[in-house]
């Protein structure tokens, strides 16, 4: 639905002239602009560009165009429907259109204003009825000059709900006359339930007066009658009691003493100029270049867009704006989703590049603990090194000192080897070999050493006395133990076997 915090532009087009009103639609309407051309000597290949020209000075596509059917290619009717339901009384329009005019039902544009409910099961409505290629014609002028129209109004409704909200009527109340007088026409209206009950188009204007004077104004007087007692005689509802004149021009003034002795009802004279507001340029220019004419039908649609009822728009260009619509959708929620996914990527990198940015400042917090950390692996490293060798080195003074405690005066001791599993070899000279298995005992019995065994024992001859050479090899008790081979484990199980045997 349109909104009323809008400005709109509200044009009416027919074969005289072109009106435009700019107006600003909330609680009280306000009229920015207003434009009106004579067009009668503008053929149908220039009325495009001529429109244009008319609205050079608006921004025509800033802004959502309502369209005024002119009221003389309108066709009204006030029927009764037996029903109250809207879906079947629509239903029942489209079927019965076509028998109040002479064109098809595919030629005609239907709309409908529900009036009220009569005799409780009937709803009374004002049929309107337009020639759909006449409706076109004039969209397709409006189009081309790059007006783009939102809705097809009927002028009427807009002018009685307008005089309604500004008089204040509330519904079921008696209804009102309106007469506003155009530029070539009148439009006969009277109100009831806030909107348009009946309308009637009368062929004689402001222009007519002007030039006619008396003769027009007789005429006018005249159809005004015959539209009151068309009203009476359908018995659409009470006879209004008040009637209306939308305009104080002295034209105007000098109808309203004649009307209210000829109507015998209360005629007022509410110009609807006093009820919107506008900059003093705008009104001066309404009362002085434009004063033959009337734009309550383009400023009154404007007013009323969120409550007319009947919209004449072809339904070719409905659905049209459908598509431009669902179209305009589809790339709003494209663009959405880029948008949407280029913030998870901007999140993301974000992330990334702050733990980047993090990861950064910890190396360079910690690139000089990290040096200090290398210098003292290699530190102690080095230290390790020289502690190993250190000990290494008193592993053999303990030895030494050991072997020194434990070897008997009878012995001398030839040769010592140390390899680096811990396996010593031990060569020397005994005066006697019971000397050889006394040290051997002894060595055994020590704690720093363990498998002591003798590998052999030779008698010989030192330095002319009879002694035993002998070799002695045992290990550090902190050495490990070599792991014993499959055969040398397996021999003594088999020896145990035959033992058992036996």
């Amino acid at each position: 639905m349109l909104k009323k915090d809008k400005e709109y532009i509200a044009v009416a087009l027919s074969e005289e002239v072109f009106k435009l009103a700019q107006v600003k639609v909330s609680a009280k309407p306000v009229l920015v602009d207003c434009i009106k051309r004579d067009i009668r000597q503008v053929s149908e290949e220039e009325l495009p560009q001529t429109v244009l020209t008319a609205c050079g000075n608006i921004n025509i596509r800033k802004y959502k165009t309502l369209f005024v059917v002119p009221p003389h290619v309108v066709t009204t009717k006030n029927i009764e429907i037996p029903s109250l339901d809207p879906a079947e009384i629509k239903s029942i329009i489209d079927l019965q259109a076509g028998r109040h005019t002479p064109y098809a039902r595919e030629e005609i544009l239907v709309g409908y204003v529900t009036i009220g409910i009569f005799q409780r099961n009937y709803t009374k409505v004002l049929l309107v009825i337009v020639n759909r290629e006449v409706i076109k014609k004039q969209l397709n002028v409006l189009q081309t000059a790059g007006l783009r129209v939102e809705k097809v109004l009927f002028a009427p409704e807009g002018i009685a709900g307008f005089y309604a909200q500004i008089l204040g009527i509330k519904e079921e109340e008696i209804p009102v006359g309106i007469i506003d007088l155009a530029y070539s026409h009148t439009n006969f209206i009277i109100e009831f339930n806030r909107t348009v009950a009946t309308y009637r188009h009368i062929t004689s204007g402001m222009t007519h007066l002007i030039k006619e004077g008396p003769a027009a104004q007789e005429k006018i007087v005249s159809e005004i009658l015959k539209s009151v007692e068309a009203y009476q005689s359908e018995d659409i509802h009470k006879m209004p009691e008040t009637y209306y004149l939308t305009s104080d021009d002295a034209k105007v003034k000098d109808l309203q003493p004649i009307l209210q002795e000829k109507l015998k009802a209360n005629v007022k004279i509410m110009p609807y100029l006093d009820h919107i507001e506008a900059s003093q340029p705008t009104l001066l220019k309404i009362v002085s270049e434009f004063n033959d004419d009337s734009f309550l039908n383009t400023i009154a649609a404007a007013a009323t867009i969120d409550k007319v009822q009947v919209d004449l728009t072809p339904d070719e260009i409905k659905v049209q704006k459908s598509i431009e619509e669902k179209g305009k959708q589809v790339v709003t929620a494209g663009l959405f989703t880029i948008v949407f996914l280029l913030l998870i990527c901007g999140i993301f990198l974000t992330k990334v590049y702050f733990r980047s940015l993090y990861l950064n400042q910890l190396k360079e917090e910690y690139v000089q603990k990290r040096t200090n950390v290398l210098a003292l692996e290699r530190l102690d490293k080095k230290t390790r090194i020289i502690k190993d060798y250190l000990n290494s080195r008193m592993v053999s003074l303990e030895i030494l000192r050991e072997l020194y405690n434990h070897i008997p005066d009878e012995i001398y001791v030839q040769n010592i080897a140390v390899e680096e599993n811990g396996t010593i070899d031990l060569q020397g000279i005994s005066e006697s070999t019971s000397r050889i298995f006394e040290f051997n005992k002894a060595l055994e019995d020590s704690k720093l050493f363990k498998g002591v065994k003798t590998k052999s024992t030779t008698a010989k001859k030192d330095r002319g006395k009879d002694v035993s050479a002998f070799e002695i090899v045992f290990k550090l008790e902190s050495a490990k133990d070599e792991p014993v081979e499959e055969e040398e484990a397996a021999a003594p199980k088999e020896a145990e076997k035959k033992d058992e045997k036996k």
